[in-house]
């Protein structure tokens, strides 16, 4: 009797691994990507996290996986560490350059907020972030530039329909085109 139902546990346990289980799990779509993934999420309408690793240009590839993903908008939310990043400062007037200030050393990234636009082939992720450092002191702004630390974590929840932006050539905005 029980050599019969370890032959039959044994026979159920060689189905569950057979070639086509393998293949839907293959096949089965993941809610976590990194860099080189992003393709496997083309067109989709489902949010997914992507993984960035140490040395990653945060803003560059946020907005090379939304061009291999094919999205047409998304709106962006993470949490990581950062090195060097550049904030930048924008005062109310438009002809005024914004100010750059660029930190030294490693920081935690407390929080990135924003979105990509897509125009064309053309990709361009807007975040504002919260920083920490060692100390805890906390800073925020305009993202314009960093390098990731340990790895950051970017939630992209896709939009169905077309985010795109213009530059205003005066002041070299690029705001939002509302419909």
């Amino acid at each position: 009797m029980i050599k019969n139902v370890l032959t039959t546990i044994l026979a159920l346990s060689a189905s569950i691994f057979t070639a086509p289980a393998a293949e839907a799990l293959e096949n089965t779509a993941s809610a976590v990507v990194n860099s080189g993934y992003c393709s496997k999420m083309a067109n989709t309408a489902q949010p997914f996290i992507l993984v960035l690793n140490s040395g990653d240009d945060l803003l560059e590839s946020i907005s090379q996986c939304a061009k291999a993903a094919k999205l047409k908008g998304a709106s962006i939310s993470g949490l990581g560490q950062v090195h060097n990043p550049t904030l930048a400062y924008f005062t109310s007037n438009p002809k005024d350059k914004p100010k750059l200030t660029t930190l030294s050393g490693y920081y935690e990234l407390v929080s990135i907020n924003g979105n990509i636009s897509a125009n064309g082939n053309n990709y361009y992720t807007h975040a504002h972030a919260a920083l920490a450092d060692k100390q805890f002191h906390g800073i925020t702004g305009h993202l314009n530039k960093a390098t990731v630390g340990m790895t950051a974590e970017i939630t992209i929840v896709p939009f169905s329909a077309s985010v795109q932006r213009t530059v205003d050539v005066k002041t070299g905005f690029g705001p939002l085109v509302t419909s």
